[in-house]
């Protein structure tokens, strides 16, 4: 049996590693275009900034370590053509152009995903670049060592613009973020990134949204970026707009290709040939909450898919279910991290989403040394089935690592409010945020009360009410122009609001706002709704100010 991997970054080598400990006699051949197999991509952006200082330790197994397990693993050899009819594919050496032919029993189809450069004036100019192998950041730290760049526009505010910030902050330049959606991280609730938009500002970043980028300006080395009908000077400009998936050798062989532009597979991981598999950050997947079918070039997704496929391609049965998008990155002091559907996703999905945003902490209130956290749990008002999470602060990873285990098991938020999770004062409060979140939606959903979010009741003044009901002396920001009636001073002041007209109510994190709403709708209010996450929630700087 000859098995040909194509592609060794993540999925591929995974792949052969695994078919090679259950099938030892099994032939098998990788080609990879790059000088390097396995290569932790991930941490690129910490390379470029000095915190991994060794490039050698982004390389997890180099082709020597793979030909002593059996492996012929050929870097700078690129798969040219495929003939899935005849099972045999054209190779060329990068190195000498030399061109050969390869033929093979099972081939797995690894190759990954390419980044986006916008097809912009000035895009080949010296200085540009996008980063997605080792080779790409050699080439940045080699531009930066000539140049010595003092300013740098990165284009996209993604999570690899968003890592880039930070680590080139710590080379000590001035970075400008340009992003064509009308926030940072769209793929996130508004709230959650415009928060992260403040963190950055409070950095030095400074962000543009909702431009792009119209031409790189220079004469043979980028000078400037031009953004608006402005220009922004930068010595160094870096394209973080994602990535798109490496299909064309499978196209070109007739391949299906399924909604997403990405390969199509079966839950095996078998493609449209016979005897081809594919997986990584090339293959189309199905979302675990939507059903529907996504792309999510994740490296722990595709190291899952290469043993999967691994697996398969040795002659054995293992199935890939499908994804859940759960992913985190850190942007200074920051963890933020995501799972399943965020809110607006679950409603464009179709779902009747219920969520609760709660402030935390990542110690016991009282031991020294925690941050804030913000949870986001979303969930299905009917059925309580938890929809998806998003965390921002200390300790994000872990509080999202629960809540996809529980979207993973088809949990609750009934159930959630009964798991049984580890606790000491230095590693969080006394109830996980996990908990409180599905406590809070508990009392919202069995109450009937709405919630609403800071971009509604935005578009709705001044006809809504907006009452600030934060305890005295609880304050830490306000809203600029709303009624200030602390909780416990709410009863003997209910007069003082039109209780026929809209009322929303807000406090610090949204608990004390559940109280007063309902103490609201008692008295008679026929339309109270509390602010979604409370005080932070509300990510208009300009209308935020501090006590």
């Amino acid at each position: 049996m000859k098995l040909v991997v194509v592609g060794g970054v993540a999925a591929g080598t995974k792949a052969a590693a695994r078919a090679r400990r259950l099938d030892p006699e099994m032939e098998i051949t990788l080609y990879q275009a790059e000088p390097e197999t396995s290569i932790g991509a991930c941490g690129l952006p910490y390379y470029i900034s000095g915190t991994v200082k060794s490039r050698d330790r982004l390389i997890a197994r180099t082709p020597e370590q793979f030909g002593r397990q059996g492996i012929r693993a050929l870097v700078r050899h690129r798969v040219t053509e495929l003939d899935v009819s005849g099972k045999r594919l054209t190779v060329r050496n990068l190195q000498t152009g030399e061109e050969f032919e390869d033929s093979y029993d099972r081939l797995l189809l690894a190759t990954g995903a390419k980044a986006n450069l916008p097809p912009v004036p000035g895009a080949e100019l010296d200085g540009v670049f996008t980063l997605r192998f080792l080779s790409d950041a050699d080439e940045i730290l080699a531009y930066m060592e000539r140049h010595r760049p003092e300013r740098a526009v990165l284009i996209g505010a993604g999570y690899i613009g968003l890592e880039l910030a930070e680590n080139l902050v710590e080379r000590g330049l001035e970075i400008c973020m340009v992003e064509l959606a009308d926030r940072i991280l769209p793929g996130y609730d508004e709230e959650i990134s415009r928060n992260v938009e403040r963190h950055l500002r409070e950095k030095g970043v400074r962000t543009i949204t909702g431009a792009g980028v119209e031409e790189i300006l220079g004469d043979g080395r980028v000078r400037a970026v031009r953004v608006g009908g402005g220009e922004i000077p930068a010595s160094l400009a870096i394209a973080g707009v994602g990535v798109r998936p490496e299909v064309g050798l499978a196209e070109a062989a007739g391949i299906e290709l399924g909604e997403t532009g990405a390969i199509r597979v079966d839950g095996q991981l078998r493609t449209s040939a016979p005897d081809v598999w594919a997986a990584g950050d090339c293959v189309e997947s199905r979302h675990l909450v939507s059903g529907r079918p996504v792309w999510m070039p994740l490296g722990d997704t595709a190291n899952q898919m290469g043993r999967v496929a691994g697996t398969n391609l040795a002659g054995g049965s293992d199935t890939f279910p499908g994804v859940l998008g759960t992913g985190v990155f850190k942007v200074f002091e920051l963890g933020v991290a995501k799972t399943g559907l965020a809110l607006e996703e679950a409603e464009e999905a179709g779902f009747d989403a219920v969520c609760a945003t709660i402030e935390a902490r990542s110690t016991a209130g009282y031991y020294p040394g925690g941050r804030e956290v913000f949870l986001k749990l979303v969930a299905d008002r009917e059925s309580g089935r938890v929809l998806g999470a998003e965390a921002v602060g200390g300790n994000a990873d872990k509080l999202i690592d629960v809540c996809a285990t529980a979207i993973w098991g088809g949990l609750t938020y009934r159930d959630l409010m009964n798991l049984d999770l580890a606790y000491a004062p230095p590693f969080g409060p006394t109830l996980s945020p996990v908990i409180t979140a599905a406590g809070v939606l508990e009392n919202r959903i069995e109450a009937g009360i709405r919630e609403i979010r800071a971009p509604e009741v935005r578009a709705a003044l001044p006809e809504v009410q907006l009452v600030d009901v934060q305890p005295a002396g609880t304050a830490t920001h306000r809203i600029k122009g709303a009624i200030r009636i602390p909780l416990e001073e709410l009863d003997d002041r209910i007069p003082e609001l039109d209780l026929g007209a809209p009322i929303v109510v807000y406090c610090g994190n949204g608990r004390c706002s559940y109280e007063a709403a309902l103490k609201l709708r008692e008295a008679g209010a026929r339309d109270v709704r509390a602010l979604e996450g409370g005080i932070w929630g509300w990510p208009y700087d300009e209308e935020r100010e501090r006590v």
